[in-house]
Order: structure tokens, then sequence, then C-alpha cells
């Protein structure tokens, strides 16, 4: 990609850079994203279409194309380049057409730059680690993984489980299947299964016990009889689907296999409070559309969640009541529409609910209409702080 800035520099298309880059200072914004890019190309390509330097297959174009964002400063510009599937380069150009690249701490520098917010109220600072969730995690290496991460950690997790560290990765499932909880009733296992070289004996014994019941047997019928094994509610709603989880669980004891380990997950109810987020302010006017992608998809999860758990066999703790809560901003000065309500119940679910918390740089500072995504960086802090507080008050309520 430099040598793609180079050959632009020193060729006759320097003229139709230096005259683009003009037209981006004229947009008076410092900080602009691929659609803006564009649009101001496609201007500017509007205005000089006859000239050869800018058909679709010139240097200049194709630089305009995998540009990802542009940032402004009085001296010079950046281009945010994507020059490969989850890869980036930077560079900055100055106003003498040099260009020299610049590395991703000097990028982040300049972005925080952007938006040098107020001190939050606790004063810390809000610092986001987009590393894994665990350090025995996986990588993603190659573009073509990009997609498919479930089905790369349960490779993974699945070939972990019978290296020189087994005992330990056997410990972890156990203690997987111990946590599960609704509403405070224990399920999958309980304290009669203490560790788990217990666990792969009782479920072997399980399976036996299961044998004798026709196929269709409901839950309730053999549910006393799982229970004095240790065996609590999550397993299925029939004989034969319980038999079938517990088998999977076997495999996974005695031969971890990927394809075993996703099938397993794919039957443990489990995520019963659910967060969704939306950049876009649900309740405005303007975004019916988003509103109605994003509501359609909560309630045909409710559907889901509950779904999975009546083939789980909950169904005998009554009924099962997952909470969604979708986080979307609020704007006191929204008019003629739902933006300025901070709790707003989803028509047609159960227990599902549009939360929407207020932009502010502080307790003094709050925003009264909608942020522009040029200037959410300031109340980035805060907003992160109470949307934490709003949360964790909402989910513990049913």
């Amino acid at each position: 990609m430099s040598n793609l800035i180079q050959n632009i520099i020193a060729s006759h298309e320097n003229i139709n850079l230096r005259e683009f880059t003009n037209l981006l200072r004229q947009s008076q914004k410092h900080y602009l994203l691929r659609d803006d890019i564009l649009t101001i190309f496609y201007q500017y390509y509007s205005i000089n279409g006859e000239d050869k330097n800018l058909s679709r297959n010139s240097n200049l174009s194709k630089l305009i194309y995998s540009t990802q964002e542009v940032i402004l400063d009085k001296e010079s510009l950046y281009f945010v380049i994507r020059c490969q599937i989850a890869a980036q380069e930077a560079y900055r150009l100055w106003s003498d057409m040099t260009v020299e690249a610049i590395n991703s701490e000097e990028l982040s520098n300049l972005r925080g730059k952007l938006g040098v917010s107020d001190s939050s109220q606790d004063g810390e600072v809000l610092e986001i680690d987009f590393q894994s969730f665990y350090d025995y995690s996986s990588s993603l290496s190659g573009s073509k993984k990009i997609g498919n991460r479930v089905d790369s950690l349960s490779r993974y997790l699945s070939s972990k489980l019978f290296d020189e560290h087994s005992s330990s990765w056997q410990e972890t499932l156990f203690n997987f299947l111990r946590q599960h909880k609704y509403n405070g009733q224990q399920l999958l296992i309980n304290e009669r299964i203490k560790n788990k070289l217990q666990l792969s004996e009782k479920v072997k014994r399980v399976l036996d016990l299961l044998d004798k019941y026709p196929s269709h047997t409901s839950y309730e019928n053999f549910r006393f009889e799982l229970r004095s094994f240790g065996f609590e509610p999550g397993w299925g709603n029939t004989a034969s689907r319980a038999q079938e989880t517990l088998s999977l669980l076997e495999q996974l004891i005695d031969c971890a296999d990927h394809q075993v380990l996703s099938n397993f997950l794919s039957r443990i109810p489990m995520g019963f409070k659910v967060l969704v987020t939306s950049e876009d302010v649900l309740g405005q006017t303007d975004t019916d559309k988003q509103a109605v992608y994003i509501l359609d998809g909560v309630k045909e999860l409710e559907k889901q969640i509950q779904e999975n758990a009546k083939l789980g066999g909950l169904d005998v703790l009554g009924a099962i009541k997952p909470k969604i809560i979708v986080l979307t901003g609020l704007i006191p000065n929204g008019k003629g529409a739902n933006c300025n309500q901070r709790l707003e119940k989803i028509d047609d679910t159960n227990n599902c609910w549009i939360l929407r918390v207020p932009s502010h740089k502080s307790q003094l500072s709050t925003a009264k209409n909608e942020i522009s995504r040029f200037d959410i960086y300031p109340y980035l802090e805060s907003v992160t702080t109470d949307s934490e507080q709003e949360l964790l008050a909402e989910f513990q309520r049913n």
C-alpha cells in the first residue's frame, strides 16, 4: 500500500490527490469515515469525470476505495487503509505531498485527541481490552477463519481435553456444568456429584437407567431418579433427548471432539439474561428500519431461549422467562417519538425491554439532543459507567 501512495505522488495523479484532499478539508470535519470519504470522492469524480487519471483502475481510485478513515489536522491528513482482511495501515500525508507511515500507537493517540473528555466521576479512565477473554483461548490465524470463531474455539477446546493438561480441562468441564442456575434453581448437576471422576462414573450409570424408559417418556417421570444421581433439569424433556445429551457428555469426557463439543453446547439451556446493544437511538422517527431489524431479532431470540429451555426439561420449574435488554441512547429533547423514555417494553414479548441511557460529560452536562458519531468520544466513559449501573439494576429485577 505504501508503494501505491508513492506511485500516486510520483505521477500526474498527485494533482488529483491534492485537489481531493482540499475537498476533504472543505467538509470542515476532523474525522471522516468510509461513507463520507466515498461521498466526497463521488462528488469530486462528478466534476472531473473526464480526467483519465480518475478511472476505476487508477491508483487514486484504488487508494480511496481502500481507505476506512481520514483524519485531518492543520498541517496534514492521515489515511487509515484496509490493506487486506483484518489488517490496516496508516499514513500521514503532508501538505507538500510527502508521506510517512505511522504505527498503531501513534494512530491510537491521534484518535484520542479527537475526543479529549472530562474525567469520569470516580477518576477512572475507560480501558477496553480486545484480547481473548481467557488466557487459554486460541487466536485466529488467517483471514479465512474470520466468521468461524465458534467452530475454531470448539476445535481448540476439544483438542486440549486430552493433551498433557487433560485433567485440568476435565475439571473445567465439570465446573462449567456446576455453575448453571435459573432464578436460583440449580441446573444440570448438583452437590451429589463432587468431582470430575464422579461425573464420569454417574453419567454411565444414568445412561443405563434411561435405557429402561420408552423414548417419549416425559422428564417429569424420571426427574427424581436423575436427581438422586446428582443430575438436575436441563438434560432433556424426554428420555430420548436426555439420553442423547448425556451421551454427548460421555463422549466429551472419554474422547473429545470439536463437533461433539459444539453439539453438546447447543443443547445446554443457558443465557437467560441477554444484552443487545444498538448504536442507533431506537425510538427516533428515522430509525424505523433499524428498530424493526433489531426488535424482530430480539423477539426470535426470546422464543429460541424459551424453546431451548423447554427441550431441556426446564418446564418442571415453571414458566421460563428470559430477560433481554436492548441498550441504546436517550435523547431528553426527543419530540414525537419514544427516544426520551428511559425504559420501554417491547411489544409482543414477555420480558424484553429497551433501556435508554443518556450521554453526559458530567452530571452537570447532559446531552439533550442526538450526538453525532464524530462527537461521541468525550461521552464514552460516562456512558459506559452509567450503562453498567443501569443494566445491573434492571437485570436484578425479574
